[in-house]
Protein backbone atom coordinates (compact mmCIF):
# COMPACT_ATOMS: atom_id res chain seq x y z
CA UNK A 1 0.00 0.00 0.00
CA UNK A 2 2.77 2.56 0.58
CA UNK A 3 4.26 1.90 -2.52
CA UNK A 4 1.13 2.31 -4.67
CA UNK A 5 0.50 5.71 -2.69
CA UNK A 6 4.20 6.99 -3.52
CA UNK A 7 3.47 6.51 -7.03
CA UNK A 8 -0.16 7.95 -7.09
CA UNK A 9 0.35 10.79 -4.57
CA UNK A 10 2.84 13.96 -5.22
CA UNK A 11 4.92 14.30 -2.31
CA UNK A 12 5.15 16.72 0.26
CA UNK A 13 8.13 18.54 -0.82
CA UNK A 14 7.30 18.10 -4.90
CA UNK A 15 3.86 20.06 -3.68
CA UNK A 16 5.93 22.45 -2.12
CA UNK A 17 8.64 22.70 -4.93
CA UNK A 18 5.14 23.08 -7.73
CA UNK A 19 4.20 26.12 -5.55
CA UNK A 20 7.48 27.69 -5.34
CA UNK A 21 8.16 27.45 -8.99
CA UNK A 22 4.84 29.40 -9.70
CA UNK A 23 5.02 32.16 -7.19
CA UNK A 24 8.57 32.75 -9.07
CA UNK A 25 6.60 32.54 -12.57
CA UNK A 26 3.90 34.95 -11.22
CA UNK A 27 6.53 37.09 -9.41
CA UNK A 28 7.77 37.28 -13.03
CA UNK A 29 4.93 38.28 -14.79
CA UNK A 30 4.39 41.02 -12.23
CA UNK A 31 7.92 42.49 -13.06
CA UNK A 32 7.17 41.99 -17.06
CA UNK A 33 3.93 44.33 -16.60
CA UNK A 34 5.76 47.22 -16.67
CA UNK A 35 6.91 48.43 -20.17
CA UNK A 36 8.75 51.64 -21.11
CA UNK A 37 5.29 52.70 -22.46
CA UNK A 38 3.94 52.76 -18.93
CA UNK A 39 6.33 52.28 -15.88
CA UNK A 40 4.14 53.37 -13.11
CA UNK A 41 0.88 50.75 -12.71
CA UNK A 42 -1.77 50.38 -9.90
CA UNK A 43 -3.03 47.55 -8.31
CA UNK A 44 -5.95 47.03 -10.99
CA UNK A 45 -3.75 47.67 -13.86
CA UNK A 46 -1.43 44.86 -12.62
CA UNK A 47 -4.39 42.35 -12.05
CA UNK A 48 -5.59 42.82 -15.40
CA UNK A 49 -2.38 42.07 -16.75
CA UNK A 50 -1.13 39.00 -14.20
CA UNK A 51 -4.64 37.77 -13.88
CA UNK A 52 -3.85 37.48 -10.20
CA UNK A 53 -6.29 38.13 -7.14
CA UNK A 54 -5.84 41.43 -4.84
CA UNK A 55 -4.12 39.20 -2.16
CA UNK A 56 -1.62 37.66 -4.39
CA UNK A 57 -0.70 40.12 -5.94
CA UNK A 58 -0.06 42.42 -2.48
CA UNK A 59 2.35 39.30 -0.91
CA UNK A 60 4.18 39.25 -4.56
CA UNK A 61 4.52 42.81 -4.20
CA UNK A 62 5.56 43.36 -1.13
CA UNK A 63 8.44 40.90 -1.11
CA UNK A 64 9.75 42.03 -4.43
CA UNK A 65 9.58 45.54 -2.89
CA UNK A 66 11.60 43.67 0.17
CA UNK A 67 14.52 42.94 -2.00
CA UNK A 68 14.24 46.16 -3.87
CA UNK A 69 12.69 44.74 -7.30
CA UNK A 70 9.97 47.10 -6.84
CA UNK A 71 8.74 50.44 -5.70
CA UNK A 72 5.70 51.75 -4.04
CA UNK A 73 4.58 55.36 -3.52
CA UNK A 74 1.32 56.88 -3.38
CA UNK A 75 -2.39 57.02 -2.57
CA UNK A 76 -3.63 55.06 -3.99
CA UNK A 77 -0.84 53.58 -4.47
CA UNK A 78 1.08 52.68 -7.33
CA UNK A 79 4.09 50.68 -8.15
CA UNK A 80 7.38 50.92 -10.35
CA UNK A 81 10.56 48.74 -11.18
CA UNK A 82 12.73 49.47 -7.81
CA UNK A 83 16.11 50.50 -8.09
CA UNK A 84 17.72 46.90 -8.10
CA UNK A 85 16.12 45.60 -10.96
CA UNK A 86 19.19 47.99 -12.75
CA UNK A 87 21.68 45.46 -11.63
CA UNK A 88 20.35 42.69 -13.39
CA UNK A 89 20.16 45.23 -16.70
CA UNK A 90 23.86 46.10 -15.97
CA UNK A 91 24.52 42.56 -15.72
CA UNK A 92 23.12 41.13 -18.96
CA UNK A 93 25.04 40.74 -21.81
CA UNK A 94 23.17 42.47 -25.27
CA UNK A 95 25.28 39.93 -27.49
CA UNK A 96 24.15 36.30 -26.06
CA UNK A 97 25.83 32.80 -28.17
CA UNK A 98 22.38 33.29 -30.42
CA UNK A 99 23.35 36.82 -31.65
CA UNK A 100 27.04 36.09 -32.20
CA UNK A 101 26.00 33.08 -34.42
CA UNK A 102 23.20 34.81 -35.64
CA UNK A 103 24.99 37.92 -36.65
CA UNK A 104 26.03 36.74 -40.66
CA UNK A 105 22.37 36.21 -41.48
CA UNK A 106 21.68 39.43 -39.88
CA UNK A 107 23.77 41.63 -41.61
CA UNK A 108 23.42 40.80 -44.64
CA UNK A 109 19.26 41.12 -44.24
CA UNK A 110 20.08 44.48 -43.68
CA UNK A 111 22.57 45.16 -46.26
CA UNK A 112 20.06 43.45 -48.97
CA UNK A 113 16.54 45.24 -47.02
CA UNK A 114 17.91 48.58 -46.00
CA UNK A 115 15.47 47.80 -43.38
CA UNK A 116 15.50 48.38 -39.53
CA UNK A 117 16.44 44.53 -38.72
CA UNK A 118 15.89 42.93 -35.16
CA UNK A 119 16.37 39.50 -33.44
CA UNK A 120 13.66 38.86 -30.58
CA UNK A 121 13.73 36.58 -28.26
CA UNK A 122 11.26 34.73 -25.63
CA UNK A 123 12.02 35.84 -22.45
CA UNK A 124 9.18 34.66 -20.62
CA UNK A 125 5.60 32.71 -21.08
CA UNK A 126 3.84 36.16 -22.17
CA UNK A 127 6.95 38.28 -23.61
CA UNK A 128 9.37 38.49 -25.90
CA UNK A 129 12.95 40.95 -25.59
CA UNK A 130 15.25 42.38 -28.72
CA UNK A 131 18.13 41.13 -28.28
CA UNK A 132 20.32 42.82 -31.92
CA UNK A 133 18.59 45.34 -33.52
CA UNK A 134 20.39 47.46 -36.73
CA UNK A 135 18.65 50.45 -37.69
CA UNK A 136 17.58 51.56 -41.40
CA UNK A 137 20.16 53.96 -42.77
CA UNK A 138 17.04 55.43 -44.50
CA UNK A 139 16.24 58.94 -43.64
CA UNK A 140 12.82 57.59 -42.81
CA UNK A 141 13.12 54.86 -40.14
CA UNK A 142 11.60 53.14 -37.10
CA UNK A 143 13.74 51.54 -34.24
CA UNK A 144 12.55 50.59 -30.58
CA UNK A 145 16.29 49.34 -29.30
CA UNK A 146 17.82 46.32 -27.74
CA UNK A 147 15.93 45.77 -24.31
CA UNK A 148 13.05 46.76 -25.25
CA UNK A 149 9.99 44.39 -24.88
CA UNK A 150 6.76 43.34 -25.83
CA UNK A 151 3.66 40.62 -25.26
CA UNK A 152 4.29 37.50 -27.88
CA UNK A 153 0.39 38.21 -29.20
CA UNK A 154 1.29 41.84 -30.39
CA UNK A 155 3.24 41.88 -33.55
CA UNK A 156 4.64 39.67 -36.24
CA UNK A 157 7.76 39.07 -34.12
CA UNK A 158 6.09 37.68 -31.33
CA UNK A 159 3.25 36.15 -33.20
CA UNK A 160 5.90 33.58 -34.83
CA UNK A 161 7.34 32.87 -31.60
CA UNK A 162 4.15 32.24 -30.42
CA UNK A 163 2.99 29.60 -33.60
CA UNK A 164 5.90 27.70 -32.83
CA UNK A 165 4.68 26.91 -28.63
CA UNK A 166 3.11 24.16 -27.63
CA UNK A 167 -0.53 24.21 -26.91
CA UNK A 168 -0.60 24.74 -23.28
CA UNK A 169 1.82 27.84 -23.58
CA UNK A 170 -0.12 29.58 -25.89
CA UNK A 171 -3.26 29.03 -23.85
CA UNK A 172 -1.26 30.57 -20.66
CA UNK A 173 0.55 33.45 -23.33
CA UNK A 174 -3.29 34.44 -24.24
CA UNK A 175 -5.09 34.05 -21.28
CA UNK A 176 -6.00 37.14 -20.43
CA UNK A 177 -7.22 38.05 -23.83
CA UNK A 178 -10.99 38.40 -24.80
CA UNK A 179 -11.95 35.37 -26.90
CA UNK A 180 -12.27 38.00 -30.38
CA UNK A 181 -8.72 38.88 -29.39
CA UNK A 182 -7.53 35.33 -29.30
CA UNK A 183 -9.67 34.28 -32.76
CA UNK A 184 -8.20 36.88 -34.53
CA UNK A 185 -4.39 36.24 -33.61
CA UNK A 186 -5.40 32.36 -34.12
CA UNK A 187 -5.99 33.60 -37.61
CA UNK A 188 -2.11 35.29 -37.85
CA UNK A 189 -0.79 31.92 -36.13
CA UNK A 190 -2.12 29.60 -38.68
CA UNK A 191 -0.51 31.81 -41.52
CA UNK A 192 2.82 31.89 -39.90
CA UNK A 193 2.34 27.95 -39.72
CA UNK A 194 1.48 27.78 -43.46
CA UNK A 195 3.60 30.09 -44.60
CA UNK A 196 6.84 30.55 -42.38
CA UNK A 197 6.58 34.15 -42.52
CA UNK A 198 4.04 36.81 -41.38
CA UNK A 199 3.63 39.85 -42.04
CA UNK A 200 1.67 42.81 -39.86
CA UNK A 201 0.77 46.21 -40.55
CA UNK A 202 0.77 49.26 -38.23
CA UNK A 203 0.49 46.30 -35.48
CA UNK A 204 3.24 48.05 -32.37
CA UNK A 205 3.98 50.94 -34.07
CA UNK A 206 1.82 53.57 -36.26
CA UNK A 207 2.83 53.72 -39.96
CA UNK A 208 5.26 50.59 -40.17
CA UNK A 209 5.56 47.46 -42.10
CA UNK A 210 6.78 44.33 -39.86
CA UNK A 211 7.75 41.21 -41.34
CA UNK A 212 9.05 38.11 -38.99
CA UNK A 213 10.26 34.23 -39.40
CA UNK A 214 10.43 32.63 -36.41
CA UNK A 215 14.22 30.34 -35.62
CA UNK A 216 13.48 26.84 -34.59
CA UNK A 217 15.98 24.32 -33.19
CA UNK A 218 15.62 21.02 -34.77
CA UNK A 219 12.75 19.47 -32.76
CA UNK A 220 11.08 22.70 -33.71
CA UNK A 221 11.01 24.53 -30.58
CA UNK A 222 11.28 28.61 -31.10
CA UNK A 223 14.00 30.19 -29.81
CA UNK A 224 13.96 33.80 -31.68
CA UNK A 225 12.10 35.90 -34.34
CA UNK A 226 13.75 37.75 -37.04
CA UNK A 227 12.28 40.93 -38.13
CA UNK A 228 12.56 43.40 -40.28
CA UNK A 229 10.70 46.97 -40.05
CA UNK A 230 10.17 49.32 -42.58
CA UNK A 231 7.62 52.51 -43.24
CA UNK A 232 4.72 51.43 -45.12
CA UNK A 233 5.34 53.65 -47.91
CA UNK A 234 8.68 51.84 -48.39
CA UNK A 235 7.90 48.26 -47.40
CA UNK A 236 5.00 47.56 -50.11
CA UNK A 237 4.83 45.70 -53.54
CA UNK A 238 7.95 44.04 -54.41
CA UNK A 239 10.58 45.10 -51.79
CA UNK A 240 7.60 43.68 -49.31
CA UNK A 241 7.41 40.06 -51.62
CA UNK A 242 11.20 40.35 -51.47
CA UNK A 243 12.01 41.28 -47.61
CA UNK A 244 9.02 37.97 -46.51
CA UNK A 245 11.45 35.36 -48.73
CA UNK A 246 14.81 37.46 -47.25
CA UNK A 247 13.78 37.44 -43.67
CA UNK A 248 12.54 33.67 -43.81
CA UNK A 249 15.85 32.84 -45.90
CA UNK A 250 17.84 34.32 -43.10
CA UNK A 251 15.52 33.02 -40.22
CA UNK A 252 16.10 29.01 -41.68
CA UNK A 253 19.74 30.06 -42.04
CA UNK A 254 20.12 30.88 -38.24
CA UNK A 255 18.10 27.94 -37.81
CA UNK A 256 20.70 25.91 -39.47
CA UNK A 257 23.32 27.33 -37.41
CA UNK A 258 21.98 25.43 -34.17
Amino acid sequence: MAELYSKSQPTTSQILSDSSVRSVERAIEVLFSFTQQEPVLDIPALQQRTGLSRPTLYRLLRTLETRGLIYSFGNPLRFQLGARTGLLASTWTPAPPLVTLAAGPLEQLWRSTQQTVALMMPVSATHRMCVFERKSPQALSFSRGVGYTEPLHNGAGGKVILAHLTPDQRRQSLSQLSRHARDLIARDLQTVLQDGVLVTHAEVMAGTVAVASPVLTKSGQPVAAVCVFGAEMRLRGAALHSSRSQTANAACDISTRL
